[in-house]
């Protein structure tokens, strides 16, 4: 199945999807290895480089002031880097010859369940024109509200996700997750400053509402101006004990979300159609058996390509329609990748379908986590990637679960683990990013 780029004026490309062809372009370039326990860099959830050009800028600050990023504990060693092109060239000059391996890449089997949160998904219409409820739906029990919206007005407005308590009774609200980027025009600030927040350790949050009480799901959500052409994005997973009648709102920035709601109407949604209602919104990924670097050479997961991991559909509970989760976002993946053997295995994650910029976050069988950015030293990562392809036999290549590594992508290192460690992650496709993405396995290089 081919898949076309979606364009948007005057900014990079926020969902677009690569050929078939391209999907088994991977760099292949040992990691250097850095030094266990390196720290991540606090500063660069934010760059100073502008995603559509690369060029420095000063109208955003440098630093993110609040974004709870902590720095690496000493679980793992060398993960967390951007492994370029030229660091893997140096590095094969100066380290003592290795063995050979092989650039084939076999699609390692993995099983999939869906279970857990309801999803809401509100991203339509994306570029906003009038205020409005922007999605609404009625949940009760797990839930997790993704939004992403542009101010296309030209004026300032907030958006909001505002609970209305429709249950019997009075209901527990506890949110448990929470990631929302500053609002931006650069895109992939965003998208990388939210998944950040969402991945990084944080503690739950409760609040009670009583019957028939109105009130924003974040307080910090009436703080929040955004300029006209700023992006918002936020994803919050949260529980509730009663019914909760959820809507999305974009409204002046001199009102408040609850006196806008009472004369709100439902926005129509853009030709994109990207909001609905999604149960079952957490997608575990479980490899069917534990892999061996020293036998099993460099293998991969491929996420959120919709042929050996599909899109999820579901309700637009606004007018009844099917909707198709075009990227998964907002699904929640548990990639658990057991190892064994004698010798390390190394992870990255790699993208195939453009310029990416996010955060996971692992844990170890101690309970050890940490979050990873991916990349990590800079702001995004994989430009130009949706444009290698390979000329010859990829459809044959790619029925049969194989792929081809080549030169000329970059890799984000999540670090080299030992059989004990048996590693697990946590990842969601990133807003302002494309997809989609690969988690790789290959033996750790030998120090």
């Amino acid at each position: 199945m081919k898949f076309a780029h979606k364009t948007h004026p005057h900014i990079l490309c926020r969902k677009a999807f690569l050929s078939a062809a391209a999907a088994f372009a991977l760099l292949f370039a040992p990691t250097s290895g850095a030094a266990a326990g390196a720290a991540l860099p606090q500063d660069d959830v934010r760059a100073n480089l502008a995603p559509e050009t690369g060029a420095e800028r000063t109208d955003l600050r440098a630093h993110q002031d609040n974004t709870r990023c902590v720095t690496q504990a000493a679980t793992t060693t060398g993960y967390s880097r951007l492994v370029t092109r030229g660091e893997a060239h140096a590095a094969k000059e100066t380290a003592a010859p290795a063995r050979h391996l092989s650039r084939v890449m076999h699609a390692w089997p993995v099983t999939q369940e869906d279970g857990g949160a309801t999803l809401l998904f509100s991203d339509s219409p994306e570029y906003a024109t009038q205020d409005g409820i922007l999605y609404r739906d009625v949940v009760q029990g797990a839930a997790r509200v993704l939004y992403y919206h542009v101010n296309q007005m030209d004026a300032p407005k907030k958006v909001a996700v505002v609970l209305e308590n429709v249950g019997a009774g009075t209901s527990m609200v506890t949110i448990s997750r929470s990631g929302a980027g500053r609002p931006s025009p650069h895109y992939l600030d965003v998208g990388k400053e939210a998944q950040a927040l969402y991945f990084d350790a944080q503690r739950s949050r409760r609040f009670y509402m009583n019957k028939g009480e109105v009130r924003v799901l974040d307080d910090a959500m009436e703080q929040t101006v955004l300029a006209p052409g700023d992006l918002v994005y936020g994803t919050y997973d949260f529980s509730t004990t009663q019914e909760m009648r959820v809507s999305v709102i974009i409204y002046p920035a001199t009102m408040t979300a609850p006196a806008f709601l009472k004369r709100a109407s439902v926005l129509p949604a853009d030709e994109l159609h990207l909001r609905g209602t999604f149960a079952k919104a957490d997608r575990t990924l479980r490899a069917q058996r534990a892999y061996d670097p020293a036998s099993d050479g460099i293998v991969y997961v491929l996420l959120a390509d919709n042929e050996s991991d599909r899109y999820r559909t579901g309700i637009d509970a606004t007018d009844g329609s099917r909707v198709l989760n075009y990227g998964n976002y907002g699904i929640l993946y548990h990639l658990e990748v057991p190892v064994q053997g004698r010798s390390r295995t190394q992870f990255y994650l790699s993208p195939f379908g453009g310029t990416y910029a996010g955060a996971m976050r692992v844990q170890v069988r101690s309970g050890q986590q940490q979050l990873l950015l991916t990349p990590p030293d800079q702001t995004f990562f994989g430009e130009g990637s949706d444009e290698m392809t390979e000329v010859c036999g990829i459809e044959r290549a790619r029925a049969a679960g194989l792929g081809i590594l080549m030169d000329r992508m970059e890799l984000a290192d999540l670090g080299s683990y030992n059989a004990n460690s048996t590693p697990s992650f946590l990842f969601s496709p990133p807003g302002a990013s494309n997809l989609p993405a690969a988690l790789i396995m290959m033996p750790a290089e030998e120090k």
